[in-house]
Formats: structure tokens, C-alpha cells, sequence
């Protein structure tokens, strides 16, 4: 096989440095062989670098498959010049080891001994040897200890727990207290305002019934009053038909009648039922037009009363006016009952006499 004499001179350059060149020869000849240098090549390197080659170690040949490459040749450059091989010499032979170097190993080996024998009673005994007795009941002590202080803490705990819950107890029972107070307070609120708004309705209807029943009222005190004012009226019209029956056909019936209505003027014209017949009293007759007919029969001495004229019958006032003046007197005003009275004291005066 040929030899690659670029990686020849490089690795002898290589074992020329002053670095390399106190190396064993063993470990150059093992790096050259480590770099993919054939045994020829490492032998060419170190008679180059001026080194003795090893001894001859056969290795496996290279697979036919990796062909060599020749370095190219320049134009100028000549080839280089390969030794003849020279005689190798023996292998050197590896140091003498003398008292020193073994006083120096067992020194060392005592040290590192001696320290790994202290890390292990210092830090690695105590985790597996077993507790001593003395331990044991130093270790019981602290956990009476601990125990003893962790039921004090239980027990006061339970007692606070246990004031917490009374004094929470208290303030529920409060609260539930006040919100009953407060409850009926609103309920109470809610009555009363529930009262008032009824009585404020209630005054809404009673002022809204009063003023719608006001003019009702006044309509009907009107009608009535009207109604009592015609009753009146008609019951005059009767006492004056009464009267008027009563007496004789006479000049005295025409002044009675004129006393009842008296005229407004001296032209005023009689009723044709109460005028007499002008034969039976011209005196009435001739004294009519100068003062009215009341004046006459109440100025009269000598005038006879109506009703002591000597009539075959007795009048009498019907029983439908009897009943309608007396349902009139108890449903009359003091207005109403005055002009009654008034009526009544006309009827006096026209008939006492």
C-alpha cells in the first residue's frame, strides 16, 4: 500500500513539537493510529520526527472499498525522498516504582480512608444505626411534650369554639328578636296606614255623596216647598169656598169676600159666585167704588155675622182636606208652618168677629 505523504509529514511535524515529543512513544504510535494512519505511515513519522518506532502490530487490512488518494503533484515539486528503513530498537522498558511512590500511595489511600470513614460516622451512621435508649427516651419526652401542648391547644380551642358559639347564639337570638320587633313595627305601620287611607276614602265618599246629594237636597227642599206653598193655596181655596157656602146670599157674603181678597184698586171686580144680588143690598152696591167691601163690613155696627144667618144646612169641611191638612202640618217647615199659622189667623180674624 502506498504511503500518504502529506499525512506523513503532518504528523511528523506533529511529533516534532516540544508538547508531544515528552510523550511515551505508546501514546503518539496510539493518537497517529487514531487519526486513520496505517503502520507504515506511523513508522515513516517517527524517523522522520527522529523518534524510535514501536514494535509492529498487525492490524485488520483496510476494506478495499476506501480507495487512497494520492496527494497531486505540483509543477516543480520532486517527490520526496523515502529513507531506507533503519533498525529498530527495543522498546523502552517502563519505570522502577521505589519506597517513596508507595509511601506516597499509602498516604494518600489513608487520607481518602480516613475521610470517607468520618463522612460515614458523622452523617451516614446516625440514619442507619438503630436509636440508643437514652435517645429513645429523649425522643418519648419530646413527644409527651408535644402531645401535652397539642391537647392544651385542643382544650382551648374547644373552649373558645364553644364561647364563639354562645356569644353567636346571643346575637341570633337579637337579631331575631329585633326583626320580630321590626316585623311588627311595619305591620303595625302598614295598618295604620292602611286605616287611614280607608277613612281618607271613606271622607272622599262622604264629602263626594254630600255634594252630590246637596243639590238633590236643595231640589227637593224646592219641590217640597213648592208642593206645601200649593197645598196651602189650595187649602185657602177651600177655607174660602167654605166660608163662602156658609153665608147667605147676602151683601154680607160680598164683603166677607172682599175682606179675604181685598181689591187693589176701587174698579176691582167680585167673584160672580160671592157678588149678591144688587136688590138684596143696594147700600153694599152704592158703597163699593169709594173703600173696599172688608172696610164697609168691618166699619158696619150694625153688620150680622155670616154665620148666624139662618141656613137650612150646616157646612162642613171635607174629610179628604182634614186628611191633607193634617199630613201637611206634620211634614211642614217653620217656614211653611208659619204661613200656616198666618192662614190661620186670617180664618180667626174673618170668622171671630
Amino acid at each position: 500500500m502506498a504511503i500518504r505523504e502529506d499525512l506523513v509529514a503532518s504528523a511528523a511535524k506533529f511529533l516534532q513539537d516540544p508538547s508531544v515529543a515528552s510523550s511515551p512513544v505508546e501514546k503518539k504510535i496510539a493518537f497517529l493510529q487514531a487519526k486513520n494512519l496505517t503502520q507504515e505511515e506511523v513508522n515513516a513519522a517517527l524517523v522522520r520526527a527522529g523518534a524510535q518506532p514501536g514494535p509492529v502490530q498487525s492490524f485488520a487490512p483496510q476494506p478495499a472499498s476506501s480507495p487512497v488518494t494520492q496527494p497531486p503533484v505540483y509543477y516543480g515539486q520532486h517527490p520526496p525522498q523515502y529513507p531506507p528503513y533503519a533498525w529498530q530498537p527495543p522498546p523502552q522498558q517502563t519505570p522502577r516504582r521505589d519506597w517513596r511512590d508507595w509511601f506516597i500511595m499509602a498516604t494518600v489511600v489513608s487520607g481518602v480512608s480516613y475521610g470517607i470513614y468520618t463522612l460515614g460516622k458523622r452523617y451516614v451512621y446516625p440514619l442507619v444505626a438503630p436509636p440508643t435508649p437514652e435517645r429513645l427516651e429523649q425522643d418519648k419526652k419530646a413527644i409527651d411534650e408535644q402531645f401535652e401542648k397539642t391537647f392544651a391547644l385542643v382544650d382551648q380551642l374547644a373552649k373558645d369554639t364553644e364561647a364563639l358559639k354562645a356569644a353567636e347564639q346571643e346575637r341570633t337570638e337579637r337579631l331575631d328578636a329585633t326583626l320580630n320587633d321590626l316585623e311588627s313595627v311595619i305591620n303595625d305601620l302598614k295598618s295604620a296606614n292602611r286605616r287611614r287611607d280607608d277613612e281618607a276614602q271613606r271622607m272622599r265618599d262622604d264629602v263626594q255623596n254630600l255634594k252630590d246629594s246637596i243639590p238633590r237636597a236643595l231640589s227637593g227642599q224646592k219641590d217640597l216647598t213648592d208642593t206645601r206653598l200649593r197645598e196651602v193655596n189650595a187649602e185657602l181655596k177651600s177655607l174660602k169656598t167654605l166660608i163662602t157656602q156658609r153665608m147667605n146670599p147676602t151683601a154680607a157674603s160680598a164683603s166677607v169676600s172682599n175682606y179675604l181678597r181685598p181689591a187693589a184698586s176701587g174698579n176691582a171686580t167680585p167673584s160672580p159666585a160671592a157678588t149678591p144680588a144688587p136688590a138684596e143690598n143696594p147700600g153694599a152696591e152704592a158703597g163699593e167704588g169709594s173703600r173696599p167691601a172688608y172696610q164697609d163690613y168691618l166699619s158696619n155696627p150694625n153688620r150680622s155675622s155670616p154665620f148666624s144667618s139662618g141656613m137650612q144646612s150646616k157646612a162642613s169641611i171635607p174629610a179628604w182636606q182634614m186628611m191633607a191638612s193634617k199630613s201637611g202640618a206634620s211634614s211642614t217647615s217653620p217656614g211653611v208652618n208659619g204661613t200656616d199659622a198666618g192662614s190661620s189667623e186670617t180664618q180667626e180674624a174673618a170668622v171671630g168677629p
